[in-house]
């Protein structure tokens, strides 16, 4: 559940930067683009300088003709430039990139501006085309006399050339915000449509875990006043029926728990009571009401514990519920004839350990991790007894809410270990520096 917290906080904090990268990319578009069209301006403007410079030496002291018009007609090669142009002080047209207007009188408003200029002009016009124009003009000098007027002209469709690959960038840079922000709400989306349905699930499960329990509650009822009417206290089959109930219906019990509290885990409405627990007498506990089941099963147990109670701070729902479910597997998966031993630690460095180790399939090392993070059982144990595959993902989800987790050791084929570690609660009385001190009781049947 903290996982998924922290995913929903992170996709929620990656959703506001991308907007704000957004916005950033489009309030700093158009600063860019305009910068990038000022450098196009500066380029012409250093072209028009080299431009009047060069068409001085094709005019003085004498003009040549081939060398202007190659000059203007190198000049428009350049993508850019719509025309060039060169004048006399008159205004006639001695070469331009258009041949038929060479010969011809300049008249336009820009053209007369520019010969009346002695300092290089950049003009800005709206063409008979429609589209917006630029027009750079310098005079052309050779010494101090002035022989004529070149420029040379751009409009904003060949300057889409020049622009394009900042246009191309900025495009880019645009598309890839406007889609991470789309991906990032879709992930919202689907997030929040989890959410939903684990809430629908969770809703159910409760519901349905409420009649199971009203119907376990009546079984209970029904066991208990059969038990008491029984006129033969000391019939011995009968009762070995009456502890194979009451250990079916516990069973029930526990199955119901495991799925409410998965469902209560997902949803995030489970909540820890820690208090201080005697993890001893828990532990004696669920061992003894499985001692019939183990008894019938042929199965060797020996339980190891070291004395004191062994203090922790815990939930003890969750804790009996973690140390049921692994005592349970341990019987139901241990083949008859077996053996099972369960051992409390004697407190290490302020914790107390738990295991129970059982014989039989074992579990294959590629699904040791597995078993304790998914709804997943082996196909040995699939073959060894029927579940669902709830109990290992439940205990290890409850002692991650303890600061623990569960350890699972196997050897294939042979046996499986099963441990945890919590804490020592203040005043705990199991103090060693051994694993296994002297002192520890072995029961075996």
């Amino acid at each position: 559940m903290v996982i998924k917290k922290f995913r929903e906080i992170a996709i929620n904090v990656s959703l506001v930067f991308s907007a704000l990268v957004f916005l950033v990319i489009l309030g700093t578009a158009g600063l860019i683009l305009e910068d990038a069209r000022n450098s196009v301006f500066e380029d012409m403007r250093l072209r028009a300088g080299i431009f009047s410079r060069r068409a001085g030496t094709a005019m003085f002291p004498k003009e040549d003709m081939f060398s202007l018009h190659f000059l203007v007609n190198t000049m428009v090669l350049d993508k850019v430039i719509k025309y060039g142009m060169v004048a006399d002080n008159s205004g006639r047209i001695r070469s331009h990139s258009d041949p038929d207007k060479i010969g011809s009188t300049d008249g336009s408003r820009e053209g007369a501006a520019a010969r009346n200029s002695k300092v290089p002009l950049m003009q800005s016009f709206r063409g008979a085309d429609g589209l917006a124009y630029f027009y750079f003009s310098q005079p052309v000098i050779v010494g101090s006399r002035r022989i004529g007027t070149v420029a040379v002209a751009i409009n904003s469709e060949t300057m889409k050339h020049r622009l394009a690959d900042t246009t191309q960038k900025l495009l880019f840079i645009f598309l890839a915000a406007l889609a991470a922000m789309g991906l990032l709400l879709e992930l919202r989306s689907l997030m929040r449509r989890e959410q939903k349905a684990s809430a629908l699930k969770s809703a159910m499960v409760h519901t349905v875990s409420h009649e199971f329990n009203n119907a376990l509650t009546v079984i209970d009822a029904a066991i208990f006043m059969l038990e008491e009417s029984e006129p033969e206290k000391n019939n011995a089959s009968r009762s070995g029926l009456y502890r194979a109930l009451d250990y079916e219906r516990k069973s029930l019990k526990n199955f119901v728990k495991n799925v409410l509290n998965e469902a209560r885990m997902e949803s995030g409405t489970f909540k820890l009571e820690k208090k201080p627990l005697e993890l001893r007498g828990l532990v004696a506990g669920v061992v003894s009401a499985m001692e019939e089941l183990m008894r019938k099963k042929n199965i060797s147990f020996s339980l190891n514990m070291a004395p004191g109670p062994g203090m922790v701070d815990a939930d003890h729902e969750a804790l009996a519920l973690v140390v049921s479910n692994l005592v349970g597997n341990a019987v139901k998966y241990t083949p008859a004839g077996g053996r099972i031993t369960v051992s409390l630690a004697a407190e290490i460095a302020g914790r107390i350990g738990f295991s129970i180790e059982n014989s039989g399939r074992g579990i294959a090392a590629a699904d040791l991790e597995k078993i304790k993070t998914e709804f997943f059982r082996t196909g040995e144990g699939q073959a060894a007894a029927e579940g669902f595959g709830l109990g290992l993902k439940i205990c290890n989800d409850m002692l991650l809410l303890h600061g623990s987790s569960l350890e699972v050791k196997s050897e294939f084929g042979r046996n499986a270990s099963f441990s945890f570690f919590l804490p020592a609660a203040a005043g705990s009385r199991l103090k060693t520096a051994g694993a296994l001190p002297a002192g520890i009781k072995t029961h075996k049947n």
